[in-house]
């Protein structure tokens, strides 16, 4: 391989391309604004399901989960004990391992913690639950420190104190950005990728306040992102003028509807029973269990061939499959208690936008680790997989959930529309590989 140049990614987690589209036509953003006229600014689509875990290592590697092996924030094993997978769980190689002679900064990209050695600094992004292991060189700890610098913001604490989360997610920004530039300008590197995660909290407790003005918090969100577009006009600044740019989301957002409860319904289908005990994983499901969800969305049958106490037989396990796909298709807004008094839709109208079996959406030698079966649902409405919900639907604190297929990509190279014109968050890498080897 042969160097040709450097490249700077910006990540916005969660920022959706129609909200960029309006702030900057309203001149909300005006540097990243204009970038995006100057450049290209296209819609982009992500991987299922639309989580940051999947989604930014399908970023960093150029492959789709069935090659990396990540399906979510949790999973589970053979014995229906969930576990939750990390960095060191990807089975394919960042884009910066791929030539180990480019110097690379990253800094809060998700799911790369535990930080590993590399050559250059990794600052992993969340979840991030031991801030000793989530910093390569350890040297940079104590400078990190010394700024309060965190990987994350208090989102359960956030619950009960809304004004308090708003100030820590600018306090959050303003350390992030000092960090950023000041490694920018201090390290060696070719490749240089960040993140801002606040975006994605943002959006789950104030997505509501985005077009409403008389909502509370509609003026701290639209100067969220005036902050946000102020930090990358600096970034662009510090980065030299032989660097490729490139700023994208992982996934997009929209209003939240209602949280539907996959598992109750997979209860109320007869595919799941409950043990004698609250469960909180597959594995305290009572043994008749035929399948069961985990986040967001992810169905998995409880066959033989695939867990130590599976009930369905393996030959029996592709027809159970085709049944719950059929089923699930015909499930209605009326099934999970709505009504027409509850929001826009009709009860008539179908949750599932789709449903997807694995092989429609994953390929590779991962796929034997992913789910059966993968849910999209209609626009606003949040799939979860609680095991002991009650009911089949309702709603918390959050006001904003994900979508898969409103996420953005901007890039200072105007020919990237005419080489992929219908992007996918996985082809960023082929991008970046492109101008740095």
């Amino acid at each position: 391989m042969t160097f040709k140049g450097k490249v700077a990614v910006f990540g916005l987690d969660g920022a959706p391309h129609g909200l960029l589209a309006e702030y900057f036509a309203a001149g909300v953003m005006p540097q990243l604004g204009e970038m995006a006229r100057t450049g290209s600014f296209q819609r982009m689509e992500t991987d299922l399901p639309p989580v940051s875990s999947v989604a930014w290592t399908s970023f960093m590697t150029g492959e789709n989960p069935g090659r990396h092996g990540i399906f979510g924030f949790t999973d589970v094993d053979e014995n229906g004990a969930l576990r939750f997978p990390s960095f060191d769980d990807i089975r394919r190689p960042a884009v910066w391992r791929k030539a180990p002679h480019i110097k690379s900064l990253i800094i809060n990209l998700p799911f790369t913690y535990p930080a590993r050695p590399l050559h250059g600094v990794l600052i992993s992004g969340f979840v991030a639950p031991l801030f000793e292991r989530a910093v390569y060189p350890e040297s940079l700890i104590p400078w990190l420190k010394s700024l309060d610098y965190r990987t994350d913001v208090d989102c359960v604490r956030g619950r009960a104190d809304r004004r308090g989360l708003i100030v820590e997610l600018f306090e959050h920004m303003n350390t992030l950005e000092k960090v950023t530039l000041s490694l920018v300008k201090s390290q060696p590197w070719d490749l240089c990728i960040v993140v801002i995660t606040g975006t994605d909290r943002l959006h789950h407790f104030f997505f509501d306040a985005a077009n409403d003005l008389e909502h509370p918090f509609h003026g701290d969100f639209a100067d969220y992102y005036r902050r946000v577009d102020g930090f990358f006009g600096r970034f662009r600044e510090s980065v030299s003028a032989t660097a490729r740019l490139i700023a994208l989301s992982d996934h997009g957002f929209t209003r939240l509807k209602t949280q539907v409860y996959v598992n109750y319904l997979l209860h109320s289908m007869g595919y799941l029973t409950s043990g004698p005990r609250a469960a909180k994983e597959p594995r305290d499901l009572h043994p008749r269990t035929k399948a069961f969800a985990l986040d967001p969305g992810r169905i998995y049958i409880n066959s033989r061939d695939r867990f130590k106490a599976g009930v369905i037989l393996p030959n029996e396990r592709k027809s159970l499959r085709a049944k719950l796909k059929e089923e699930f298709a015909q499930v209605r807004l009326k099934d999970i208690g709505l009504t027409s008094s509850d929001l826009e839709d009709s009860p008539e109208d179908r949750l599932f936008d789709r449903v997807f079996a694995t092989e429609e959406v994953y390929h590779g030698e991962s796929v034997r680790f992913a789910p059966d079966l993968v849910l999209v649902p209609r626009r606003g409405y949040d799939l979860k997989a609680a095991l002991d919900a009650d009911t089949p639907s309702g709603k918390d604190i959050f006001t904003g959930t994900h979508t898969h297929d409103d996420a953005f990509l901007i890039s200072d190279d105007l020919s990237l529309p005419e080489r992929l014109p219908r992007p996918s968050i996985r082809d960023v890498a082929e991008v970046i590989e492109r101008n740095l080897m």
